[in-house]
């Protein structure tokens, strides 16, 4: 339970619990195919060999009715274009800054790794992806499936100090002088599944810390993810997200509350860092996420916005091939730190 002031309220969050969906006992397509494949590891090598006689086996089934699958037909409609996001910020403007992060130690506190497509990529396609789930490994345009590698994520590290949270979100190659892309961290307070604040960060172009083009956004009525936290469900126009914006380039109750840089040592690299104020000294789960497709804080979770034929999929011989409303997006499954999880946790990354 955390406070936060908006518009000279104090309005106090009741973080509830959400059920998770059923986990099928057989994979009947790809994407539950592959998810079977992998809990065992995150490793390049054993996902490929993991996954591929699975991978085949599901697309022989989808092959035989590809318009079947049951839990997607109930999907009618996909978004049609980008939503503009409904927010209600009321941010105190920046004066000056107080506090600025400093150089992180070096040893991670809690880290993740993400599938890495860089290998397949001259083929147009991957095998990290996880629609159902909300785990996208999309860094591929729509259609064409050109490889984007500034946002393929393949590792993050947490590393902690007695002020700030750091990140360092690893790409498969070097960042690009300018980019619209986004990149970002989503928080999960009580380990429900449901994301409790997202920070987001456009590319920065500097070594040096700053709160240019960072944002964070929490969601009050509690409907990310919508009736099942990071599992598909049925589209809801209703849902809204990420609503509130609380955090925008400084100007908020705190303005030093979230800092971005390009790390200054490693070009693949980009850090934030966020204060330990922003959620408190309790622990959390976490995730990072890559975007340059739609970018939409509101349409979280993602895979409730689309169907599962109008998102596509990158599977090679898939029915769904290639990707197409859902594009040029990567992130990741869940970590945690400040807890010791149960392996029940929605979205926690296999150990």
């Amino acid at each position: 339970m955390r406070k936060i002031s908006l518009l000279c309220i104090f309005v106090i969050i009741i973080l509830i619990s959400a059920c998770s969906s059923a986990i099928q006992e057989q994979p009947v397509n790809v994407d539950d195919a592959v998810q079977a494949g992998v809990e065992a590891t995150l490793t390049k090598e054993a996902w490929l060999s993991g996954v591929e006689s699975a991978r085949k086996t599901a697309i022989a089934v989808e092959a035989q009715s590809p318009a079947s699958d049951g839990e997607d037909s109930t999907h009618t409609n996909a978004p049609s274009e980008t939503p503009t996001p409904t927010l209600a910020p009321t941010l105190q403007p920046v004066t000056e800054h107080h506090l600025i992060p400093g150089e992180p130690k070096a040893r991670a506190d809690s880290f993740l790794l993400d599938y890495n497509s860089i290998d397949s990529a001259p083929e147009r396609v991957t095998y990290g992806d996880q629609f159902k789930n909300n785990i996208f490994e999309r860094p591929f345009t729509s259609e064409i499936m050109d490889y984007r590698g500034e946002i393929d994520i393949i590792r993050v590290n947490l590393k902690t100090s007695e002020t700030w949270f750091y990140f360092d979100i690893y790409l498969a190659v070097d960042l690009p002088e300018n980019g619209e892309m986004n990149y970002g961290l989503e928080l999960d307070l009580d380990e429900n599944g449901r994301g409790d604040y997202l920070i987001e960060s456009e590319l920065p172009l500097s070594k040096k810390w700053s709160v240019k083009g960072v944002k964070v956004y929490t969601d009050l009525n509690q409907d990310v993810g919508g009736e099942s936290p990071l599992f598909s469900d049925d589209l809801d126009a209703s849902l809204n997200g990420y609503e509130v914006l609380i955090f925008d380039e400084g100007d908020g109750d705190d303005p030093d509350l979230a800092w971005v840089r390009r790390h200054p040592d490693q070009s693949n690299i980009i850090q934030i860092a966020f204060k330990y104020d922003l959620i408190g000294l309790n622990g959390y789960m976490w995730s990072a996420w890559a975007d340059d497709g739609l970018k939409a804080p509101d349409y979280f979770d993602y895979s409730d916005r689309f169907t599962a034929e109008s998102a596509g999929n990158p599977y090679p011989g898939s029915p769904l091939y290639p990707i197409k409303g859902l594009e040029l997006v990567d992130s990741t499954c869940r970590s945690y730190y400040g807890f010791t999880p149960t392996g029940k946790e929605p979205g926690l990354c296999p150990r």
